[in-house]
């Protein structure tokens, strides 16, 4: 009477409750384990299936995973091989999500054995595919990291030697490295409290490629002109501009201010706390600032403006490389080659860099010779 009182009950939970909170987890949680110790294993693993489904829908993969396990042992003990495979299945893929290839190829595998216990035929062509794709998606993620973890020192760099070419204090050093640690901790605890938004932002920023692209050529052109007006100034007139103009190199723009939010939304996407996150991220900018802006300041470099100028031209070059270089290979999946059929408008961007490198090197011969020719007078 006991078992049969306990398995309406858990077939009513079933069919009706969600598990929208942690309580209402923890009360079918046992339910499920009371029905185990009751033998009543097809109720146990359809309630640890639910309960694995609370979790899948909250991101909780980790989670989700282990109940489909208990799920599937319950399954096994009832001779339901159908059912078994099915969560261990889904065991796999919560595992496949969370990029651990390795713990969903062997869930993978206990799928197929309990497949194959009611059909001895089953074909498992998917799981080679299902770990290949687990893979790959681990590679990219890994790319991906890589990435922003270069586009993070590109940013720090670009602050620190604006810094460190500049006649500023250590206070003043500080004070703008903590802007690019707080920054980030602002950054994260928005993230947290931002939900489905969050997704949206992400999208929101993908979509404005060509704004970034036009502010970066932007920004290239600024650099390049204001790096070619603090030489001039120093080498001419020994007026040091310095203290405004790095302003431009140390403060963060809005392509460093995505590049953070996009950071830290994929730190915390990948399950860190907001709080790791924008530590993690803020302190990556803070210590390559501190160590860079210290080395350069513990060099034989000449603390001259003309040598921050130099950088800020650097910079903008570097700035306006990208701008011709990275479209070229980020959507390089979807672009028709012809070997036999060479568009000339394919070559405008190549000629446009070599008439800009000309350029440059042509006025800043140009003002080096004048520079000469007034120190001889």
């Amino acid at each position: 009477m006991l078992l049969l009182i306990v398995s309406i009950s858990a077939t009513a939970i079933v069919g009706s409750s969600q598990p929208d909170s942690g309580a209402g987890s923890v009360e079918l949680i046992e339910y499920a384990q009371r029905l185990s110790e009751l033998e009543n294993y097809d109720g146990a693993g359809a309630l640890y299936n639910k309960i694995a489904l609370h979790y899948r829908n909250t991101s909780d993969l980790a989670n989700a995973s282990a109940y489909y396990v208990l799920a599937a042992e319950s399954f096994e003990s009832a001779d339901d091989y159908e059912s078994a495979g099915a969560s261990y299945h889904l065991a796999g893929d919560c595992c496949a999500g969370q990029k651990e290839c390795d713990t969903a190829l062997k869930y993978y595998e206990l799928a197929r054995d309990n497949y194959r216990k009611n059909d001895s035929g089953y074909d498992d062509l998917w799981i080679d595919k299902k770990i290949r794709e687990c893979r790959e998606k681990s590679l990219m993620s890994g790319i991906v990291i890589f990435g922003i973890f270069i586009g993070m020192l590109k940013f720090s760099s670009k602050a620190a030697f604006g810094m460190g070419f500049s006649r500023l204090n250590t206070r003043e050093i500080l004070a703008v490295a903590s802007v690019y640690l707080v920054v980030p901790l602002l950054m994260c605890a928005v993230i947290s409290v931002a939900g489905d938004v969050l997704y949206e932002s992400i999208n929101a920023l993908f979509g404005l490629g060509l704004a970034f692209g036009v502010f970066q050529l932007m920004l290239a052109i600024s650099l390049l002109v204001i790096g070619f007006y603090t030489v001039r100034k120093w080498n001419r007139t020994k007026k040091d501009v310095s203290r405004r103009t790095f302003l431009l190199m140390a403060l963060p723009c809005p392509v460093s201010l995505a590049t953070i939010f996009l950071t830290c939304a994929f730190l915390m996407i990948a399950g860190m706390s907001a709080l790791k996150a924008g530590l993690l991220v803020g302190g990556v900018f803070f210590s390559t600032i501190i160590v860079i802006t210290t080395v350069l300041r513990r060099t034989r470099f000449a603390k001259k403006p003309s040598n921050l100028g130099s950088m800020m031209i650097f910079f903008g070059l570097l700035y306006f490389l990208s701008i011709l270089l990275v479209p070229a290979y980020l959507p390089i999946n979807e672009m028709e080659i012809a070997i036999g059929d060479f568009p000339v408008s394919d070559m405008i961007p190549g000629f446009l860099f070599v008439l800009v490198m000309i350029a440059i090197g042509f006025v800043r011969g140009r003002i080096i010779t004048t520079d000469r020719g007034m120190g001889g007078r």
